[in-house]
Formats: structure tokens, C-alpha cells, sequence
């Protein structure tokens, strides 16, 4: 069976992916003032939509209503064991999820609570409730206002965090809580283990995903509809970005203020990185082809630079299939591990970032 990470992982590269001829593309260079080189380290589409917010959670030992409330400056320290959460319902969770608009019960959080004492994966559960998610909440993503400002605290969830022990099986705790009524989501932290790639200590904050023949994006010209098991059906096939679309997205690129570095990463390249990166993951692999790999220019910002306006113009680009932004898409996935909250760029990011 297939993890949650390789699920994601497969489905942004069935979004993304570029079938581009690359026989067909020229070098593409950048003035001095600017490198411009292949990188033959970790860069598909996939990693940068499963990459992990660092936020920190402010826990509670002990179950709902504990009196012993030893608050911890950051989550059960990951040598112990691999550290998971346990989301409950609440009445605004998404319409997707299992609660049908209803918060757990209190018997329901109890029972999670036996389950998860009782589970000889386990070694230690701690209770995080509302409130003080709420308040580590805004803490966290201070530095979003907008954010913070839409957020209630009934929206955020009351959790169970946990730490296994150092040879726990994590499907087996996901196991022991099947069949539990309460429950909007499991997270499991170590599934999402995986940091942006930095240079020197900073990051590539943005990636520009070309658009490829056949996709189904409608920045790319394609349609899709659901099919019978939810996935996507093609109905309309998109067009792959041309030479000439790739170089003008280069030169927009490079006319912007505070960008410091830009990279053209071909398919070829990708596929080696990814090859690399998930080198453990033989049957994840072979699943993968060349072809499956985006091209994609990536962008290095100058130092407190906020980007937001070149991704913004960016999505406008013809070629262009999806712009990402490093710190909305930190800010989107820290929201969902460590919050349990899923919510889209748009109101992560309303400004696009």
C-alpha cells in the first residue's frame, strides 16, 4: 500500500509533470550579474508540494480537562520515536472529511484516548486543546495577518499528539484508531520529513513549472473532469510550452527586482534528482518515468525580499502551468501537520504568494 507522501507525490506529478521535448530546446543563458546552471540535487514539482512547515506546537500533558498541565516550548523530541497527531472533528472541518459537520463527543475523545494509551507502539500521548492551539496558532504565523485574521478559534482542532517508541510501527497505530468515530485526520510528521533545499543555508524560494503537452491544467489550454473513482479525465489536451515561451519567462525573470539567482532544470536533470532523493523507494521509482519529471526554472530572492509580486505576474506568464512559493507553501503545510488545518493557496496566501 501506498503511503499518504507517495499518493502526494504521484498526484503533483501527474499535475505537473512536463512531457516537453527536450531535443528541441536551446541552452537558455543569463547575464553575468545573475548564474544560471543545472543542478543535479533534489528538484522535482513533488517534493516542493510535500515539504514540511517547521512550526512548533504548544502541547498539553495529560488527557482533555488534565489538571497537570506542563506546557512544552516545542513538540515530543523526535529521538524517542517518530511523532504523530491525532486531529479531532470539529464542526467546520472539510466537507471531505469524516466529521459531516459534527465535533467529537466526548466519548468519542475519550475512546481515541484508550486506543492510543493502549497501543503498544505508543510511548507517550499528549493533549492539545483548542485554546492553546489557537494561541500557538497566532504565535506561529504572526508574521501572516491576513491569516490570523480569518481563522477562528473553533476552527483549529483539538489533538492528541504522540511520540512511538523507537521500534513502533505507525501503521499499526493508525490501525488501532480505524473504526473510531471523532477522528477528522491522522498527520504523521515523518512522512512529511522532508526540508527545502538550501545553498549556503537559503532556499530557492520559487519554482516555475512549465506547462507540458497534454496536461490538463487550464493554464496550459487543458480540461479535465473527475472520473468515477475522483480521479482526473483529460477532455482537452493543454499545449507544451515553446522555446520562445521559455526564454520570454526567463528574460520577465530576470528584469525583476530581488532576484538574486535563476536555474533551468530540464527533465533529464529532475529525473536524476529524483532518482537520488528517493533512492529507497524502489517500487516509487520505477513508477516514475522521465517523462513524468517537470521542467521548471527556480528563483533565488534576494535577502527579506518578498516575492510575491513576481509570482504573481508569473501565473499570468503563457508557458507557465503553476507557480510555487516556498513560504506559502511552508505556511500551507506547517497549517495541515501541525494544525490539522487544509486549506488552498487562496487563503493561505491571499495576496498571491
Amino acid at each position: 500500500m501506498n503511503s499518504p507522501v507517495e499518493d502526494r507525490l504521484r498526484e503533483a506529478l501527474v499535475e505537473a509533470g512536463a512531457t516537453v521535448d527536450i531535443g528541441t530546446l536551446r541552452p537558455l543563458r543569463v547575464p553575468e550579474r545573475r548564474r544560471s546552471r543545472v543542478d543535479f540535487r533534489l528538484v522535482t514539482v513533488a517534493v516542493a508540494v510535500v515539504l514540511a512547515g517547521a512550526a512548533t506546537a504548544v502541547v498539553l500533558r495529560g488527557g482533555p480537562g488534565a489538571e497537570d498541565r506542563a506546557v512544552a516550548a516545542d513538540p515530543p523530541a523526535q529521538s524517542g520515536g517518530t511523532e504523530m497527531t491525532v486531529f479531532l472533528c470539529t464542526k467546520s472541518a472539510p466537507k471531505e472529511s469524516p466529521c459531516q459537520g459534527r465535533a467529537a463527543s466526548r466519548e468519542q475523545v475519550s475512546a481515541i484516548e484508550r486506543a492510543l494509551h493502549q497501543s503498544q507502539q505508543v510511548d507517550s500521548v499528549f493533549f492539545v486543546d483548542q485554546a492553546t492551539a489557537y494561541e500557538n496558532f497566532k504565535k506561529t504565523f504572526a508574521h501572516n495577518t491576513s491569516l490570523t485574521e480569518e481563522i477562528k478559534l473553533t476552527d483549529l482542532p483539538a489533538a492528541f499528539r504522540l511520540r512511538t517508541r523507537h521500534d513502533g510501527d505507525r501503521r499499526q497505530v493508525k490501525e488501532s484508531l480505524r473504526g473510531l468515530g471523532g477522528i477528522q485526520h491522522v498527520a504523521d510528521q515523518a512522512e512529511s520529513d522532508v526540508r527545502p533545499q538550501t545553498e549556503a543555508g537559503r532556499s530557492w524560494q520559487i519554482s516555475v513549472f512549465l506547462c507540458s503537452k497534454g496536461a490538463s491544467l487550464p493554464s496550459c489550454g487543458g480540461e479535465s473532469v473527475n472520473g468515477k473513482n475522483g480521479e482526473p479525465v483529460v477532455t482537452k489536451e493543454g499545449k507544451g510550452a515553446t522555446v520562445a515561451q521559455k526564454t520570454a519567462i526567463q528574460k520577465l525573470i530576470e528584469s525583476m527586482p530581488g532576484v538574486e539567482e535563476v536555474l533551468f532544470e530540464d527533465q533529464a536533470s529532475a529525473f536524476k534528482n529524483f532518482q537520488q532523493a528517493f533512492e529507497d523507494n524502489e517500487a516509487l521509482i520505477k513508477a516514475t518515468k522521465v517523462e513524468d519529471m517537470p521542467e521548471r526554472f527556480r528563483i533565488r530572492l534576494t535577502a527579506a525580499f518578498d516575492g510575491q509580486d513576481l509570482v504573481s505576474e508569473l501565473k499570468r506568464q503563457p508557458g507557465v502551468a503553476q507557480v510555487l512559493y516556498q513560504p506559502c507553501t511552508d505556511d500551507r503545510l506547517a497549517l495541515a501537520d501541525n494544525f490539522g488545518l487544509l486549506l488552498p493557496d487562496s487563503k493561505v496566501c491571499p495576496a498571491g504568494k
